[in-house]
Formats: structure tokens, sequence, C-alpha cells
């Protein structure tokens, strides 16, 4: 039998309440793509199969845990924001403290070319709670950190950690339910990374107020393993067929060496350029040099040698749509990672305002991400239709974005409330919907790694993006 994209169905679709397009192709307007790739809506893609369809009861058993990774693995990342300048005082890293950030997202996106596909080799289960235990242990690492170098590289090991539960619970989630049905619960999963925004910087601010930054992560390890014990319990175990030998056979671990040094020499001058490096010297020119021919390497690796390549390259020449919703991910992270790491900066180090102020401006922001991230979901869910929460989303975080350029050292709180809110309502309607519309222009077989390619491009501009602002941050300090 030939294989078929996941939003295609082997039986007519019926049309949905005020859906009104073809039932075959959604025609485009105004533009010369052709009708086939351009715009299509969830319902018009072929169905996804069934077999891992669970029950109601079990979904919400399942989802739940899921949902309680993601909201810790969010707050652990998110906690940070507030806590940096306390962290640079204690440990004498003002000019560096960035790679606290970027060692996590730099580490976060070299492993996460390798979940998705070690969880189509192994069991899905295992490798989240993997993730789940490395997150725990070098999160209490970081609280004993003693030096700003131990402490980037524990944060390092935290992003591997943190990668590996982001990417699960959207496989696991995309595995038990429906492609009808995952706007809904991917809109709730949204909800929680939203949740774990809010409260992430909330509790961190408050170890800040009344104890210390190392307080945190100690408190964090205890959490960490019992919700791992939690996914132990009820996740069900999805066994692969195959021997152990075989699965280690299947490892593409060539295109996992090349995209790794790839990675790691290009974000790391990136990263330190302008500050740590200048950007003349022959370590970042032969840093930059060295990714960019490994980059190649990998690129010839997957296309040519790599049996069960970790980046299909037909995910990029199958569809012009799963080509650019992959590829503006890369832009999203560019932006979104900037933001949630640097407009904590603005009000603590500009405004002057404490950690629990700021997280209360924080609030503006991550309440309507949680809210338009359920309502969003809800929307795809039934309509069938996801190209219009695209366009509105991307809209508004547009303006958002520019609103931006207005903040300044003594101007009204009014304007940033509003542009955080925009934000928020930007942000809410793209996180988890541009997950929906790249499976359903994708096969069953790649539902794992379009989810950690997407996640891996999403990390990858966030790296970029952290390593811009914090050279543009500390030229402008430096300036004033």
């Amino acid at each position: 039998m030939s294989e078929t994209p996941e939003g295609k169905n082997k039986e007519s679709i019926k049309k949905v309440g005020e859906f009104k397009e073809s039932e075959e192709i959604e025609k485009t307007k105004g533009t010369g793509e052709s009708e086939e790739v351009e715009n299509r809506s969830v319902e018009q893609k072929l169905s996804d199969s069934h077999d891992n369809i669970l029950t109601k009861k079990k979904i919400v058993v399942v989802f739940g845990a899921m949902a309680i990774a993601l909201l810790l693995t969010f707050v652990d990342q998110t906690s940070i924001t507030v806590s940096l300048p306390y962290i640079a005082d204690d440990l004498n890293a003002h000019d560096t403290i960035s790679w606290a950030g970027t060692s996590s997202l730099i580490s976060n996106t070299v492993f996460m070319v390798l979940f998705g596909r070690f969880s189509d080799i192994f069991s899905r289960k295992y490798i989240m709670v993997s993730a789940m235990i490395i997150l725990a242990f070098f999160d209490l690492a970081c609280g004993l950190s003693q030096t700003p170098t131990q402490f980037y590289i524990f944060r390092g090991f935290c992003g591997i950690g943190n990668g590996g539960i982001t990417s699960l619970t959207m496989v696991i989630v995309s595995d038990i339910v429906s492609l009808e049905d995952r706007g809904k619960y991917q809109g709730i999963l949204g909800a929680f990374v939203g949740l774990g925004n809010a409260i992430g910087p909330f509790i961190a601010s408050a170890f800040i107020q009344h104890s210390t930054w190392r307080k945190f992560y100690y408190t964090m390890f205890p959490l960490i393993l019992s919700a791992t014990a939690v996914i132990i319990t009820l996740v069900p175990y999805t066994k692969p067929n195959q021997t152990v030998k075989e699965k280690l056979k299947s490892v593409d671990y060539l295109g996992f060496l090349t995209s790794s040094i790839s990675i790691i020499f290009l974000l790391i001058p990136i990263s330190g350029g302008g500050s740590t490096f200048t950007w003349n010297g022959g370590f970042v020119i032969s840093m930059i040099i060295i990714g960019g021919l490994f980059s190649i390497f990998f690129v010839l690796v997957e296309y040519k040698f790599a049996k069960l390549p970790l980046i299909p390259l037909r995910l990029f020449n199958n569809e012009m749509s799963l080509t650019l919703l992959l590829t503006q991910n890369f832009f999203f992270g560019i932006c979104y990672y900037s933001a949630l790491y640097y407009y904590p900066y603005y009000f603590e180090l500009i405004k002057g305002n404490s950690a629990i102020i700021t997280s209360c401006y924080f609030l503006a922001l991550v309440i309507p991400q949680s809210l338009f991230s359920i309502f969003c979901g809800q929307i795809i869910s039934r309509t069938k239709h996801y190209w219009y929460v695209l366009w509105f989303g991307y809209g508004v975080w547009l303006i958002a974005l520019g609103l931006t350029n207005l903040w300044k050292v003594n101007n009204n709180c009014g304007i940033n409330i509003i542009t955080l809110i925009l934000n928020g309502m930007g942000v809410g309607s793209i996180f988890q919907p541009t997950l929906v519309a790249a499976q359903a222009h994708s096969f069953k077989k790649d539902r794992a790694t379009v989810i950690s390619t997407r996640n891996v491009l999403r990390s990858f501009g966030g790296a970029i993006g952290l390593a811009i602002s914090s050279t543009i941050i500390v030229n402008s300090f430096n300036k004033h």
C-alpha cells in the first residue's frame, strides 16, 4: 500500500461547519504557487492512522503526565530570565552571563536532532524518562555551581533534557490523538507552555527575594524526579519491532557527528563574537569555516549515506508549504527567545524593577499566550483549518515587535503592557498551530522527525537570536 500524508484520508472527509473550500484542494488567491501545495486545511489532508489512538479516558491520563513534564520544563527555562542578573552578581559573570542561555540552546539544538529519531528506533517512553532524569540531576548541579564555567556547562546539560522533553511530549501526544483532534490537545499543551512561562519567573523571584537562586534548582530536582515517576507509571510502553542490535545499527552516527560539529562550531563564535571573541580574529573565522564545511558534510551524509537519516531531506522537497513552515520556525526562534530572555533584563536593569515586579509584567505576555493557544487549538479542531490562525498570529506578533522599539528608560508602563499582551496573543497563535500545520503536510512515518526538525530549527534560531541580542546589549551598555 502506498503511503500518504497524515492529512489525507483514504475516505472522503465531510465538510464541517462553515468550511467552504474544495474537498480536495483549497484554492489560493493572489499567488503564483500550485494549488496543490498552498493553503491546505487540516480537514483536506489525509487522516492519520489510528494505530496508536487511545480512548478518551486513557488520553486524559497520558496527556496529564505529558502536560506536567512540559510545565516543569518551561518553568526551568524561563526562571533563569529573572535570575540572570543575580547569578551574574554571585558568580561575577556579567560579561559572559548570556552563555547561560546560549549553552542551553546549543546543547538543546545538537541533541534535539537525535531525540526524534531515537524515539522511533527505541521507545518514546524510555527516551522521555532519560531526558527527565538528565534535567533533574543537572538542575541539582546548577545549584551547586561555584564558577561561571561550571554553571554554563550544567545549563548545557539541562538544555539536553529540556529539548528531549519538549519534543517527546509533542510526539507522544501526536501518537495518541488523531490529526483532527490534534489542534485541540496541542493547543492545551501550548497553554501549559504559557503557564510554565508565567510561574517560572515568579518561583525564581520568590527564591531570590527570600533565599537564594540556588534553592530554586535544589527544589526542581525532587519535582522533576516525581514527574518522572508519574510518567513511568502512567505512560504506556510501545515496543519497536527490532532487536537491540538492529536498533543500534539504525542510528545515524555519522549524521549526528557532523551535525553536532556543525552546530557547535557555528554557534560558539556567533554567540561569543563581539564580546568574548573579536569578530575578525582567527578563532572566530576558523570556527565558522569549519562549521560551514561540516554543514555541507551533514547534508551529504543525510542525502547519500544515512539509512535512517536524522533529518530526511525529503521534508524540504516534498511540499513547499512544509518547507516554509519549517523555515519560519528558525526565524520564530530568533525573535521568541531574544524577547523571552531580554525583556526581563529591560525591566530589571533599565527600569530598575525588582524580580517580583518583573514577573508581574511578564504575566501580561504569558496569560494571553496561554489563552490564545487554547483558543486557536479549538478553532483548528472545530474548523479543520489552520491558515487564518497563523496569519492572525504573525500579524499581531509583528505589531508587538514593532511596538518594542518604543520602549525607553522613562516611557509610560502602558506601552510596555500593551506590547506584552500583543506579543502573547501572537506567540500563542503560532507556537503550537505551526506544529499541527507541519504534521498535516507530512507522512505518518515522519511524525517524530518533523517535530524534532521543527524544534531544532527553532532552537538554532534562538541561539543565534540570543547571540545577536547579547552583542547589541553589551555594546549598548559599554557606550552608556
